[in-house]
């Protein structure tokens, strides 16, 4: 009979156990986010590079962060002009306008394209959720579209502070002249980020905005890519700082990467 009680207890006691520790590791992984109201330091490796490329005095210090719930607070589509001053590159103190505009072939409100100057427009599409997602990139100079499968994202909804989220995106490269004639293709394994809030300063003004950074590791035909874009988002304003990743056309075309930085002149 003793035999039979120790042999009873034994899965109970080691289910029980197993129980508590998952419990303990569930909090214990929950205490290692950060809460809403969180205000969270700017890693270093990120804060120089915004500073190279941006310039001195436009990140500031870090203040409390909040989870987005409605992107479109933080990138509203409407129809208008966003004007910046480029920071680096080769049109260091140049203006450049992004346009945003709405494609009504859908739903309205739906799709959208954000013209970056004269030659390149990224596709945005709103999902049932409220995100922001890119879907394809036109270059008008290199006559290529760059398709991507699953969208890449722009702005997703319900992300908390210091939250991270990876995916493996297909990347289509087409003839602009000739939509259904491939010419390259890969994959980029991409992680998105919601590193905090952060006041910055441009000459638009002084803003809190949320920081969004995108990492990319991957390969479209014979590029390899390895990159990094940041956004900064303001609440009814949208991106007031940013810098850019190299699309993959121009990585095909020149088989390098340039950083292009961008700070808000004037919004609508």
């Amino acid at each position: 009979m003793k035999s039979f009680l120790r042999v009873a207890w034994w899965p109970a006691a080691v289910g029980f156990l197993a129980c508590i520790l998952m419990t303990l590791t569930a909090v214990n992984a929950a205490s290692q986010q950060p809460n809403n109201g969180s205000v969270i330091k700017l890693p270093d490796k990120d804060r120089t590079m915004l500073t190279q490329i941006l310039g001195e005095g436009v990140v500031g210090k870090a203040v409390p962060a909040q989870t987005i719930s409605n992107p479109l607070t933080f990138f509203p589509l409407r129809n208008g002009t966003w004007t910046y001053r480029m920071t680096s590159g080769k049109n260091k103190g140049a203006t450049v306008d992004h346009v945003l505009s709405e494609l009504k072939r859908d739903a309205p409100g739906t799709r959208w394209q954000e013209a970056l100057g004269g030659n390149l427009a990224l596709f945005l599409l709103k999902s049932e959720n409220g995100s922001v997602e890119t879907v394809s990139t036109h270059d008008q100079k290199q006559g290529v579209i760059s398709r991507y499968s699953p969208r890449e994202p722009f702005l997703i909804a319900d992300m908390r502070p210091g939250a991270s989220k990876r995916l493996t995106s297909a990347v289509k490269v087409y003839d602009l002249s000739h939509p259904d004639h491939l010419t390259h293709s890969g994959s980029l394994d991409i992680t998105y980020s919601y590193v905090g809030v952060y006041e910055v300063t441009v000459p638009a003004g002084t803003f809190k905005a949320s920081l969004f950074k995108w990492q990319y590791e991957g390969k479209v035909g014979p590029a390899k890519v390895q990159d990094i874009q940041y956004r900064f988002y303001a609440e009814n304003v949208g991106t007031v700082a940013m810098i850019e990743k190299t699309d993959v056309s121009a990585l095909l075309v020149y088989q390098q990467h340039t950083k292009i930085g961008k700070v808000l002149i004037k919004h609508p």
